[in-house]
Formats: structure tokens, C-alpha cells, sequence
């Protein structure tokens, strides 16, 4: 990377250290001119970039740097501004960047003096650059982008007149999921109640919260005794919340279930729209009998599956996850290299009509299936209609910006002294 970044350093210095030297010029814009330099330049620049194609003629780069020139004059004449805070800032980050791949900012220093460039040199380029690129980015905006006007009907026409030239969907597998939480079963949530009940019957016996807290309470807050201390609205679980901010100073709140557990509240002091509380809090995670349970449950669904029972039913009735268990459980329709990430491993391992093992992440199960072959189809209409839509807004800003440039040209001095 260190390699990438010196070359490219060393292509910036060209525009420098040719600058010094009796130029020819290649062009005339308007009161600009374009040295050969430059155009040498640039076109090293591209190829180290790897932007060079079978289309990019010296004659066409030195066209795309004429149409730069163009856009900025007109940018300038219309007013356009840049944020310099932004650009320097920007400039700065790029530095820091570039520098980062050296070993130290002595080795950059030292490399840049090498190549006869200056710190300051290679920020006042950067610079340069950025504010190009923003007056151009602006304008092209204001002239191009915002006056695009897109109709349903013409990316109706551009489907129709084009659908034979689209390249097929693809053969896709459809793949389906019944996924189940190890949650704390209703046994598991009952004796955590009676736990936590009892902690606030030695509370209303005269026990000290704080002495309870550190002995009982699963928050790391114990170690304070409990403490939370000052918050507001907005800052805790709501159901905690709500409970805090109903009690008054030294009272001690019920029992308060929220997703962490159940808790005992102690409101300390109230100061305009903040509470200072301490909590005990016992949490309510599934024991080892809730696990088994539901492996237990989801080995007996697995069965089912393999001995003809149908998918779809068993993933509306046992699948807690709600983007798919209404959808019979399917996942999508994805081709052989597009699997989902995070079950890929698992499905290259089945075949059509097969289900995984059962896949254990933290305290979620899956079942994953593959269900059917998709075979290969033309695309329809609305399947890829965001893709066609930004097709033809594709097509309208080149269309219009070629018309735009031919304008500019016609109101410009334009004198290329190249042959094509």
C-alpha cells in the first residue's frame, strides 16, 4: 500500500516540477489554457489509478479536462462557493491519510523531499482538487440532476423497448427459516419472582438498600450499592422510568419487570425534571431446563419436517421471527453464491427439498431449508424497477448534459491545438 501511495505522490509532483519548464500549449479555454504538462500529467495520473480504457485517447482526455475547464469558469461566473473549512479540513484528513502508510512522519517528510515536494505543496493540490470537484459536483446539481423529471410511463417504455436485451434472472433457490428464542420458561420467571420478593420484604423490614443491593443485584451498579444516580426522562426503559419518576423521595416502588429483569426501585432525591435512583435488579435469563426445552422443541419440529410435514404451516405456527413466520417462513430466493452471510456455510451443506441440522447462535435456534428450484426467467416489470428507473435517469442526465456542455462550448473560446 506504503508502494501505491509513494508512486502516486510522485505522479503529483510531475505537475510541479514541469510547471518550471517552457511548455507547449494544447489548449485554449476561454482565458485558461491547458499545457501539455498538464495533459501528461493527468493521463499518468489515470494510469496509475487503473482508469485508463480502450476509449481514452490523449485527444478525449484532453476533451474531459476542456469540459472541466468549462464547468468551473461557468461555476465561477454563477456564483458558486465552497465551504474552505470543509475543503481544508478534507484536505488535511487526506494528508494524515497518505501519511499513515509511512512509518513514521519522518519517512513521509523525507519521501516528499525526495520527489522535491513540500508539505505545504501537497496540501495546496489537495485543496485545489477538492475545490474543483465541489463547484463541479454544485452545479452540475443545480443544471442537471434537480431538473431531471422522471414518469412512470417512461420507465414503462424503457422496460418494453428493452426487455429482450436484459439478461435473465438467474436460476435462484428459495429458502425458507423457522427460527425460536431460548427464552425463561413460566416455571423460570415464577421463582425469580419469589427471589426478588423476597429481597424487598427484608427491605420493608429495615434492611439497607444499599447493603441488599451489593449483596443481590445482577446490575453492575451493585458494587455502588445500587446507586444509578442522577437521570432523566428519556434515559431508562420506560416501564423503569415510569416507576422511578411516580415515586417520591425514600419510597421503595414495587416490582418492575422490564426486557432486563425485574427490578426494586429506590427514588434518593428529585431535582427539577431528574430523579437520583438505585435499583436492585435480579435478571431473568433462561436456565439450562429452558434451553433443553426448546432444543427439545425444535428437534421434534425438525422431525416433522423430514418426515413430510409442511413447511410453511410449521413456520407460521412455531417460528418467532416475524419478517418471515407470516410468510410461511421463506427467507428469499437467492442464487448458490448470494446466501445470506451468516447461514451460507449451512446451506452449502443441503441439498433442494433438505433441512439443516439444527443451528445454535447465542440463545437463537434455526432450522434452515432449501426449498425449491427457481429455474431461470425473464425479469419482470416491477422486480427490478428501481434498476430501470435509475437506468433512465442515467440516460436523461447524460442526454442533457452533453446538450448542456454543447451550450457552454458555443458561449466559450474553445481552441484545441492537438490533432485528434
Amino acid at each position: 500500500m506504503k508502494k501505491i501511495w509513494i508512486i502516486l505522490l510522485i505522479l503529483l509532483i510531475t505537475s510541479f516540477s514541469l510547471a518550471k519548464l517552457m511548455d507547449k500549449i494544447v489548449a485554449k479555454v476561454g482565458r485558461d489554457i491547458i499545457l501539455e504538462s498538464e495533459l501528461d500529467d493527468r493521463i499518468q495520473q489515470m494510469q496509475a489509478a487503473d482508469m485508463i480504457g480502450e476509449d481514452h485517447s490523449r485527444f478525449k482526455i484532453l476533451n474531459d479536462m476542456i469540459e472541466t475547464k468549462i464547468i468551473l469558469q461557468k461555476a465561477e461566473k454563477e456564483g458558486y462557493v465552497i465551504d474552505e473549512f470543509l475543503i481544508k479540513d478534507t484536505a488535511n484528513r487526506k494528508i494524515k491519510s497518505v501519511a499513515s502508510q509511512f512509518n513514521s512522519e519522518r519517512e513521509f517528510k523525507k519521501e516528499l523531499e525526495k520527489a522535491g515536494l513540500t508539505l505545504l505543496e501537497l496540501k495546496e493540490y489537495y485543496i485545489e482538487q477538492l475545490t474543483e470537484q465541489s463547484l463541479r459536483e454544485q452545479i452540475i446539481t443545480n443544471k442537471i440532476k434537480n431538473r431531471i423529471n422522471l414518469t412512470e410511463a417512461e420507465v414503462k417504455d424503457y422496460y418494453e423497448e428493452n426487455k429482450d436485451e436484459i439478461p435473465p434472472r438467474p436460476e435462484m433457490i428459495k429458502v425458507g427459516m423457522i427460527m425460536r428464542n431460548i427464552e425463561p420458561g413460566k416455571q423460570t420467571k415464577k421463582d425469580l419472582l419469589i427471589k426478588i420478593n423476597k429481597i424487598r420484604d427484608k427491605l420493608i423490614q429495615g434492611e439497607k438498600f444499599s447493603d441488599l443491593a451489593r449483596e443481590y443485584s445482577d446490575c453492575p451498579s451493585a458494587a455502588n450499592g445500587g446507586d444509578l444516580g442522577y437521570f432523566g426522562e428519556g434515559t431508562m426503559v420506560k416501564p423503569f422510568e415510569k416507576a422511578a419518576f411516580a415515586l417520591m423521595p425514600g419510597e421503595i416502588s414495587e416490582i418492575v419487570e422490564t426486557h432486563f429483569g425485574f427490578h426494586i426501585i429506590k427514588v434518593e432525591e428529585k431535582k427539577d425534571d431528574m430523579v437520583k435512583a438505585s435499583h436492585i435488579l435480579k435478571k431473568l435469563e433462561p436456565t439450562e431446563e429452558d434451553i433443553l426445552a426448546t432444543v427439545k422443541l425444535m428437534e421434534n419440529v425438525l422431525q416433522e419436517l423430514r418426515a413430510g410435514a409442511d413447511f410453511s404451516e410449521m413456520a407460521k405456527t412455531y417460528s418467532q421471527d416475524d419478517s418471515t413466520a407470516a410468510n410461511g417462513g421463506i427467507l428469499g430466493e437467492f442464487t448458490s453464491e448470494e446466501y445470506p452471510e451468516f447461514f451460507k456455510k449451512e446451506l452449502q451443506k443441503i441439498e433442494i427439498g433438505e433441512y439443516s441440522e439444527l443451528i445454535r447462535e447465542s440463545n437463537v435456534i434455526y432450522i434452515l431449508a432449501k426449498l425449491e428450484r427457481i429455474p431461470e426467467r425473464p425479469y419482470e416489470y416491477l422486480e427490478i424497477y428501481d434498476q430501470l428507473k435509475e437506468l433512465v435517469r442515467s440516460e436523461k442526465e447524460v442526454e442533457l448534459y452533453n446538450n448542456w456542455i454543447k451550450e457552454l462550448i458555443k458561449e466559450n473560446y474553445v481552441e484545441i491545438l492537438i490533432d485528434e
